[in-house]
């Protein structure tokens, strides 16, 4: 059942700078979904549009436009870890993905470098269930709700409003706050309250005349 499945993800991944489009975010936590967190995993992993199906609670129609559209863009995304020292990018899955012939499935194959954020983990990393997220209607849903759920020992996260943008790789998008807001942070947290098992406030914080920093405190559905 997916209502049992959980993501477990480094909280170094968690914060990392990146941009998948919903499809592709659901298509990596349908993939994540098969991943106990402190086991160690192949590299390949299969996921057939029945179980896509399911675990996003959607039709076997548009489970399979989902499911091979996403996957035949996910080669070319990377993603960014920024370290105290360095700081690396890299793919998401080391080669294309495999089409099985007569089976409505896909495989493919992490690559090495996500591979250590998302095996083996014993501590500092998040974890959610993805029935909690399935619902969520945009990709900046997905990436706003994990980057909050990661402090749900105190259910409030502080975060630069550079730093916001940066890991949503909008750095380059919206220089105005009020349409940041408009087009991104409030739409986000409407979708989360209404579809997730969070109920999440904001606010913000001024450096001089200008927006510097974002303030989320989020409680959890009674």
């Amino acid at each position: 059942m997916n209502t049992l499945k959980k993501i477990n993800k480094s909280n170094f991944l968690v914060d990392a700078s990146y941009y998948l489009s919903l499809w592709e975010q659901r298509l990596i936590l349908a993939a994540l979904a098969q991943i106990k967190s402190k086991t160690k995993i192949s590299k390949e992993i299969s996921i057939s549009v029945s179980d896509y199906a399911e675990l996003m609670q959607i039709d076997m129609k548009n489970a399979h436009r989902e499911l091979y559209q996403s996957v035949e863009k996910l080669y070319d995304r990377s993603v960014v870890i920024k370290h105290e020292n360095r700081v690396e990018e890299f793919r998401w899955i080391q080669r294309k993905a495999l089409y099985h012939k007569g089976e409505a499935k896909i495989s493919f194959s992490w690559s090495d470098d996500v591979l250590a954020y998302i095996s083996e983990l014993n501590g500092r990393f998040t974890s959610y269930r993805l029935a909690d997220i399935a619902q969520l209607k945009t990709s900046y849903s997905i990436r706003i709700y994990e980057l909050i759920i990661r402090f749900n020992k105190t259910n409030v996260r502080w975060i630069d409003l550079s730093d916001f943008k940066s890991l949503l790789e909008l750095d380059d998008k919206y220089p105005l706050f009020k349409d940041l807001n408009k087009w991104v942070i409030k739409p986000a947290i409407k979708d989360i309250n209404a579809s997730s098992n969070l109920i999440v406030h904001y606010s913000t914080q001024k450096k001089g005349r200008n927006i510097s920093r974002l303030y989320f405190d989020f409680e959890e559905k009674k």
